[in-house]
């Protein structure tokens, strides 16, 4: 899929390569974003395991080439991403209520095609790989957490953004990128549910259902213009 990419976006820049002029950009980025992992099999359990929203963060460089209106761009982002849970287990005077979450430590490489010129508006889409580099459960009902970094697999999401260019002075090689950036899961993430199960054991759940990492962020970054 990266290969595709790339040969998509090489191949759409060379086609207008006599017409324009290359220019190159680079520089710092970071995302704050909704963010959460969702499994079928959680989701047919309602009341005992429910999602509840968390948050994730990224921050590193960005690479990019720009011919005209076309550009294609790659990222290198370390960061977070946390999925979180509530829900309810026992009944009656037995009834006891937790929150759970798992954070991931992950380092995501974006690689995008960009519509839109070096400045102004743009839209971008592509992939991301995201590798685990380690995972934490966490409950509510016991203050010990549980490293859980090898129930889950390192994941690719799909990518759709859109947002602005905007140069802060024409004798000043300095843009602000402001964006929004969704992404949803195309491989499986695999992973433990919101007790801290694995989702691969078949005893507690015969039918195997992928996990999908989904997110929803603001992206601001401050890029420099190379040429």
């Amino acid at each position: 899929m990266k290969k595709v990419l790339l040969s998509v976006g090489l191949f759409a820049m060379t086609m207008t390569a006599k017409a324009q002029v290359i220019s190159f950009d680079a520089g710092l980025k970071g995302a704050y974003s909704a963010t959460e992992m969702f499994n079928n099999n959680i989701s047919d359990l309602g009341a005992i395991q429910d999602y509840r929203m968390s948050t994730g963060s990224n921050y590193g460089v960005a690479l990019n080439a720009n011919l005209g209106k076309i550009g294609l761009s790659v990222e290198f982002l370390p960061g977070t991403f946390n999925t979180g849970y509530q829900g309810t287990i026992g009944s009656g005077n037995f009834a006891s209520t937790y929150t759970s979450n798992v954070e991931l430590k992950t380092f995501s490489i974006p690689i995008l095609v960009r519509l839109g010129g070096q400045t102004g508006g743009y839209a971008e889409v592509g992939i991301s790989t995201n590798g685990v580099k380690l995972a934490t459960y966490s409950n509510s009902l016991s203050t010990a957490t549980a490293d859980v970094t090898g129930k889950y697999n390192s994941y690719t999401t799909a990518v759709l953004g859109f947002g602005s260019n905007i140069s802060l002075g024409d004798s000043f090689p300095l843009i602000l990128n402001v964006g929004v950036r969704l992404q949803y899961g195309i491989t499986d993430a695999a992973g433990v549910d919101a007790l801290g199960n694995d989702l691969t054991n078949t005893n507690a759940y015969p039918t195997y259902q992928k996990s999908s990492a989904a997110s929803a962020g603001l992206h601001v970054g401050l890029t420099y213009k190379i040429k």
